[in-house]
């Protein structure tokens, strides 16, 4: 099961089941069954306060998944900055429901053990994200 939550107010209507779909087929194309999955949408001063206290890092991101993988059954918690992700789309001039579509791909690749530390897993990252952003957008 997919479930969502909110830790603040954001004055933008989410298509849940566009995103339960999402998931859905990403989580499947990989050869993953999904157990249950946790997203929580925050800000920016939440989604800090998280990557201090469990990465022990000093600065704003988009997402932070914290997975589960049981006999490819995934379990996990997306915490998602609406603030970053809508600044982000700003910034990279797309549309806010791509650069989030891309961000909670980009979770569920984390979940499955795609890395992002060095610049050869981020290129391979990047690619597989917009594979399946054009497979299932």
């Amino acid at each position: 099961m997919i479930y969502f939550f909110y830790e603040f107010f954001f004055k933008i209507n989410l298509d849940k089941n566009s995103l339960k779909k999402l998931i859905f087929n990403v989580v499947k194309y990989e050869g993953y069954k999904i157990g249950n999955i946790n997203i929580i949408f925050c800000n920016d001063n939440y989604l800090l306060n998280i990557n201090l206290k469990f990465l022990k890092k000093n600065n704003y991101t988009d997402v932070i998944a914290f997975e589960i993988i049981k006999k490819k059954n995934i379990y996990g918690d997306i915490y998602i900055s609406l603030e970053r992700i809508l600044y982000n789309s700003k910034k990279f001039q797309e549309n806010f429901f791509h650069e989030l579509k891309r961000v909670i791909i980009h979770a569920i690749l984390h979940f499955i053990g795609y890395k992002d530390k060095y610049k050869k897993e981020k290129k391979i990252m990047y690619n597989k994200e917009n594979l399946l952003l054009n497979l299932f957008s």
